[in-house]
């Protein structure tokens, strides 16, 4: 995992001279887009509002922020909730790094349907934090499979009373049908909708219920399993790593490369040579 600890000189280094605030990435999925922000120390932002939803996830910095309920102190580790059109003001006597993800309506939508969402402005449940900290990784750590993880992370953020910290169960057999799914259709291009109409489950139910009975995201499943496709066809030696990418669902071989990487430590390549030793 990468670290993610950064100092208040660190950050303030990323700023740049006479800069209040840096964009340091930025991700557009279905879900929402998600903005990687540096805020610099001693910013006031007053009373304000953004068109649409978000969630904020500290990450380092304790901040102070108001909106039209009350205000509190945002520590590293939390997430709080935004509505759309919510006045609110924030105060950064020390700086601060947050991720920021702004819902889409389509999200927002999909998430009602499935129960009563968080709607009030403020911090979230402290089990969100866990969530808010496997998004930030997601981000920081992305590939083409990671709009899956930010769909179902962002839907489980929407509803408070997540199945996702229940005591497991046997795994029912719509879930294992999801996971065989992911398994032997080595090609296909997944999506929470696709999967939800193959298996006539909402895609809320099934995120939280493929988490909750087998302890790792959909994206994750994914990508381990294609990956140890790749492991097999790479140990063969009789295929280009550009027809391997193509042959385990990548659609080119730097996305490979990323989710081969991210999954084992190390590039295709290297893995390949080692093997070969």
């Amino acid at each position: 995992m990468r670290q993610l600890t950064r100092t208040a000189d660190h950050r303030r280094s990323l700023l740049g001279a006479g800069k209040s605030t840096r964009l340091l990435r930025e991700l557009t999925t279905p879900a929402g887009t998600l903005e990687e922000i540096v805020y610099a120390p001693g910013l006031c932002e007053g009373r304000h509002c953004h068109s649409k939803a978000n969630f904020i996830y500290t990450v380092e910095g304790t901040h102070w922020a108001g909106n039209s309920h009350g205000g509190g102190t945002c520590n590293p580790g939390t997430v709080r909730f935004l509505p759309a059109g919510e006045p609110h003001e924030t105060y950064f006597p020390h700086g601060a790094w947050a991720l920021q993800i702004e819902l889409s309506e389509s999200t927002l939508r999909l998430a009602a349907e499935q129960g009563a969402i968080t709607r009030a402005p403020g911090e979230l449940h402290a089990g969100a934090g866990a969530l808010g900290a496997r998004l930030h990784e997601e981000f920081l750590n992305r590939d083409e499979i990671s709009h899956l993880d930010v769909e179902a992370l962002a839907l489980q953020l929407l509803l408070p009373a997540s199945g996702a910290f229940r005591a497991k169960a046997v795994a029912p057999p719509w879930v294992l049908r999801i996971r065989d799914l992911m398994r032997d259709e080595k090609q296909a291009r997944f999506t929470l909708a696709a999967l939800s109409r193959c298996v006539g489950r909402h895609p809320v139910q099934i995120s939280r219920q493929f988490h909750r009975h087998f302890g790792c995201t959909i994206g994750e499943y994914l990508r381990r399993t294609r990956v140890t496709h790749a492991q097999t066809l790479l140990r063969r030696g009789d295929m280009k790593l550009t027809d391997i990418a193509l042959a385990c669902g990548f659609t080119d071989q730097s996305h490979f490369t990323t989710a081969f990487r991210r999954v084992t430590g190390l590039p295709p390549h290297r893995y390949q040579l080692d093997r070969r030793k």
